[in-house]
């Protein structure tokens, strides 16, 4: 990797002809007014271009850029030539292992001797001390590609004589199996995960089992690099994340907004409080020794006490007395036999409709019973979005449905409500679904800055126009508007920097892996992201033009005099239905205590004194025993 040693930068160049070059106007400059900066070569992509592959990320002053392999004659300029550092004026010099060494502006060329994995650096200093240097190292990581940068996960797929099994990384995959693995996780001293509590897991000689299996539908198909699905042996909390056995590998292929989709999306479904929103974070992936790019280590969606937080149900329950939940559904996009399929309602014209897909995730597989119940629960939900009729807050957690909304009209994500949105509904009496948790925001920032993303889709968006007339879910929006631009959105834009200073050089690398790969049919390129600087800046004036859109819809707000967080609707949950089952239960008492009751919401409930006995109720029908004595 060409690292650079902050010891050997020394030697000045000319303040007088930078200035000049400067005042002429003739360099081509970034939003912050810092001169956008090559790597141009002989031997790098099409010869001497000023190819977007082997741009330099800035951070402040210090311009970096990691390449795999650099060799033959070079220099750094900008698209122009007109800002270039070469050689000493006596003659070009060869590069050949880690060393400093001076820029001078319209200098000889500089030759490098076959260096491999290589990070090039030089500071810009227009403070008047007039310094502008640039180093390169050869040191070189353990995989050809990688950034070293990030963190590494290590999968190791082999068959039954030790050689690698390639078929998980072959561009044609196109099937779901799992793969018998082995996997360690090396933190490349990223201390800005140490500080959230991230360790190395596994090593080299003694890594971990786990199994991989490609995911996703058009994201699997459609790119040469795939998403993947990891079911660890063992519960780990992988980076900092929840502890688990699964976690996704995310590839963001069809992501152009410099991985940017996900982690908004994320990033504010957190910040506004919905009941769980999965994290991430980025790494670099190496199958069976082959670099394969820039990924993002998430947690996937499962009923699981730090996710999402849900009484769960086993397959093909008929008990009466379990069947009003936990349910984790999707409302899909794609036809399937696991789901349950309904007409789409409407209140309002001009938009699209759809099948009502209702998509099984956990429980898998439902018995005659539970799909009744899960079939009633969305007919009732279907027909109040169909008249527009407040009744649906009896089967819907309005906060939440405002919260879920507001991310992605925030995002301008005009895939929302068409697939990868899930709801859950935990079991009991006086429950609801909820909107939740937020997952593949890969159409945000796609929406026109000045208006509704569900006015700009090209899918439909399952029930949303028809609930965007509902007057109460309006009212709520305004008051969670108001507070939460008030009190929770500040901070987003420094997330984002932060995030893509991380991964930077990782992008430029995964690039550089991708770049002229072959594209399945009927897919597409894996995206560039090289010049994640720009992508970030494209990023953050597309929510500042959408937010100030929305303010002339939602209301203007003032972080001086912030809002307060509005209450939570308090709608009673529907009845269940007789033949969930499920009514007050006496959970014991003992002989000489008047008994106390609770519902299975473990909240406490008026109950005659029966002292001395114990009474259920289940399926519609008591049952009294006397208790035992102690």
């Amino acid at each position: 990797m060409i690292g650079f040693n902050s010891f050997g930068r020394s030697v000045l160049l000319a303040f007088a002809i930078l200035c000049s070059i400067f005042r002429a106007g003739a360099v081509n400059t970034d939003a912050e007014g810092y001169p956008v900066m090559y790597l141009r070569g002989e031997r790098i992509s099409s010869p001497w271009s000023a190819d977007d592959s082997y741009r330099f990320t800035r951070s402040g002053d210090v311009y970096t850029i990691y390449v795999t392999h650099l060799d033959g004659e070079f220099k750094i300029s900008d698209s122009d030539w007109q800002l270039n550092y070469g050689s000493a004026p006596a003659g070009k010099q060869t590069i050949s292992g880690d060393c400093a060494v001076t820029g001078y502006q319209d200098g000889p060329n500089f030759i490098a001797d076959d260096l491999r994995d290589c990070t090039v650096s030089f500071t810009l200093d227009r403070s008047g001390s007039t310094t502008i240097t640039f180093a390169v190292s050869a040191v070189r990581p353990p995989v050809e590609g990688l950034s070293g940068t990030l963190p590494v996960m290590y999968i190791d797929v082999r068959n039954a004589d030790g050689t690698y099994n390639d078929e998980i990384i072959s561009k044609d995959l196109a099937h779901k199996d799992y793969f018998d693995a082995e996997y360690r996780l090396d933190i490349n001293g990223c201390k800005w995960l140490e500080d959230l509590g991230a360790e190395s897991v596994g090593t080299a000689d003694a890594p971990l089992k786990t199994q991989i299996k490609a995911r996703g539908n058009w994201t699997r198909k459609g790119f040469a690099k795939k998403p993947f699905k990891l079911k660890l042996a063992d519960k780990k909390a992988l980076l900092g994340l929840s502890k688990s056995k699964h976690f996704a590998l995310l590839a963001h292929a069809d992501d152009t907004r410099g991985y940017l989709r996900n982690f908004t999306g994320f990033n504010l479904g957190r910040r506004i409080g919905l009941p769980w929103t999965p994290r991430q974070q980025p790494v670099e992936v190496v199958i069976n020794g082959d670099y394969r790019g820039l990924y993002f280590l998430t947690e996937s969606i499962r009923i699981e006490k730090d996710r999402v937080n849900i009484t769960e149900l086993d397959d093909n329950v008929s008990d009466a007395s379990l069947i009003s939940g936990g349910y984790l559904v999707e409302l899909d996009n794609y036809d399937g036999d696991n789901q349950l399929r309904l007409t789409e309602k409407s209140c309002v014209g001009g938009h699209s409709l759809d099948v009502l897909r209702v998509t099984f995730d956990t429980p898998e597989e439902y018995s005659d019973l539970q799909r009744r119940f899960v079939s009633d629960q969305f007919s009732a939900m279907n027909d109040a979005v169909g008249s527009c009729d407040d009744a649906l807050w009896s089967y819907l957690d309005l906060d939440d449905a405002v919260r879920y909304y507001l991310v992605n009209e925030i995002i301008g994500h005009v895939e929302a409500y068409h697939g990868s949105t899930y709801l859950f509904r935990d079991r009991g009496d006086g429950r609801k679904w909820h909107f939740t948790p937020l997952w593949d925001c890969g159409n945000a920032f796609v929406a026109p800055t000045d208006g509704f993303f569900y006015d700009h889709d090209p899918y439909g968006n399952t029930w949303i126009p028809s609930i965007r007339r509902n007057t109460r879910f309006n009212d709520k929006l305004t008051a969670t508007w108001q507070w939460f631009m008030s009190t929770c959105y500040d901070g987003l834009v420094n997330d984002i920097n932060d995030y893509c200073d991380h991964i930077a050089d990782a992008a430029a690398s995964d690039r550089r892996r991708w770049k002229d790969r072959p594209v399945p049919a009927g897919g597409q390129p894996v995206a560039d992201n090289s010049d994640i600087g720009s992508r970030r800046d494209e990023v953050i004036a597309y929510l500042s033009r959408r937010i100030t859109w929305l303010k002339e819809r939602f209301g203007d707000y003032d972080t001086a005099r912030p809002a307060a967080e509005p209450v939570r609707d308090t709608t009673p949950a529907a009845a269940l239905p007789d033949y969930a089952g499920i009514e007050d239960i006496i959970i014991g008492c003992d002989y000489d205590t008047t008994p106390r009751y609770f519902n299975l919401s473990g909240i406490e409930i008026p109950g005659p004194d029966t002292r001395g006995y114990y009474i259920e109720h289940r399926a519609g029908k008591s049952h009294i025993r006397p208790p035992e004595r102690n």
